[in-house]
């Protein structure tokens, strides 16, 4: 008897382990519409949405490697800071700047990203209000991000 509750007890457990690393309730996936990037999903995360893992904010596949999150800035509240992570904070989908500054100007080159990031976050000041394109893009030699008007 003892034996079998202590199986029944290891498999409970194990069980409750498992449905804890898929993410929760709430949380999006590839199978939402979302892109997993190194076999997690990933989200934008920032001032703008006070660096909650969102749903609203999962990056998108847009082409090979290139992922995009969408978020309205507003000037006033500018400069905005911002990452893009998993869930978690993982180290290795954790991206942040890899070189001061750390700031995307428009017009101007990508930040070249560090995904084993802890606290370095990206700097953004929108030309105007409106909705802007936050793009992850994996596919050189580093990761990169950039800013762009939303649609343009």
């Amino acid at each position: 008897m003892y034996k079998k509750l202590l199986l029944a007890a290891i498999t409970a457990g194990t069980l409750s382990l498992v449905g804890c690393s898929s993410g929760g309730a709430g949380d999006s996936s590839a199978a939402d519409g979302g892109a997993d990037v190194f076999g997690t999903p990933i989200y934008l995360r920032g001032e703008m949405n006070d660096w909650n893992a969102q749903s609203k904010y999962l990056i998108k596949k847009v082409s090979d490697k290139v992922y995009v999150a969408t978020a309205e800035l507003k000037v006033d509240w500018a400069p905005y800071k911002f990452k893009f992570a998993d869930a978690g904070w993982s180290s290795g989908t954790n991206f942040g700047y890899r070189d001061q500054p750390g700031v995307f100007e428009w017009g101007g080159e990508p930040v070249i990203l560090n995904p084993k990031s802890v606290f370095e976050e990206v700097k953004v000041t929108p030309p105007a209000d409106g909705l802007y394109d936050f793009y992850l893009d994996v596919s050189g030699t580093d990761p990169v991000t950039y800013v762009k008007e939303h649609g343009k």
